[in-house]
């Protein structure tokens, strides 16, 4: 059954990322402000949603689909596929072309089937529980660094204040020995820390269809992926920290200040 959960992911990220693509390059879309001036949700976002939820409920009505515009909560709660159906929104509206599609497939609080579609770059990232991570149907494996030094570390700001100190700490910490980038999509950034672009990656507050996906890339690329404190990673804390084994110990103690 996962082949087939599998092939449908896919097919509805890729009919998300065509409704997402058709309108960065061309078409006019509204604009609407969520919780602060940087949280954002259009149209689009809603129209790739609906997209992608007719395509997963025609193949698996019984498995409820807990999505960012829109969630049908039928069937097993055991299972559910979690969706993001524009990760990236702020980037999206100002024309950075980086932001994707973001589909997770999970089981009793378990990551068992990733997909992340980048329309623009036109990257398919996929992932299956024990059988490792894929890009456009390459094997990809995360980086082989060793040292924080000089290394790509990438993390994001928290739309709650109260995260800020902490953030702002860690980031005082972290650029003492490196650089540090925001690149605003979880999701694919997950994924470069699949493919090895990235050497760590770690950010707060999140919600649970922005990880669900490329939590489960990550980890079968080869990434360790828990709290930034260490702990256990909680698709519903939202807290996550991502990176080869060696830089994530690194990062760990970096990240204590």
């Amino acid at each position: 059954m996962s082949s087939s959960i599998l092939e449908a992911m896919i097919v509805a990220s890729l009919t998300g990322g065509s409704i997402l693509r058709k309108y960065f390059e061309k078409e006019n879309f509204s604009v609407i402000q969520k919780s602060v001036s940087y949280d954002l949700v259009t149209n689009i976002d809603k129209e790739s949603q609906e997209g992608i939820n007719a395509i997963l409920s025609k193949h698996f009505p019984d498995i409820p689909v807990i999505g960012e515009e829109g969630s049908i909560q039928t069937g097993k709660q055991s299972q559910a596929f979690y969706v993001d159906p524009l990760d990236g929104t702020f980037n999206f509206v100002h024309k950075y072309p980086f932001f994707s599609v973001s589909l997770g497939y999970w089981e009793n609080n378990e990551p068992v089937i990733g997909v992340v579609f980048d329309p623009v770059r036109r990257d398919l990232f996929y992932g299956q529980k024990g059988e490792g991570a894929y890009l456009n149907g390459e094997r990809i494996h995360v980086s082989d660094r060793t040292s924080l030094e000089g290394s790509y570390l990438v993390t994001g700001f928290p739309y709650k204040e109260g995260k800020h100190p902490r953030i702002e700490k860690e980031i005082r910490s972290v650029m003492k020995l490196t650089d540090l980038r925001v690149l605003g999509s979880a999701a694919l950034e997950l994924c470069y820390v699949a493919k090895g672009i990235i050497d760590g990656y770690w950010e707060y507050d999140l919600s649970s269809w922005d990880l669900a996906g490329g939590v489960l890339i990550a980890q079968e690329a080869g990434a360790v992926v828990t709290s930034p404190s260490g702990g256990s990673f909680d698709l519903i804390e939202g807290d996550v920290l991502a990176a080869s084994p060696v830089i994530h110990q690194k990062l760990l103690e970096a990240l204590k200040y």
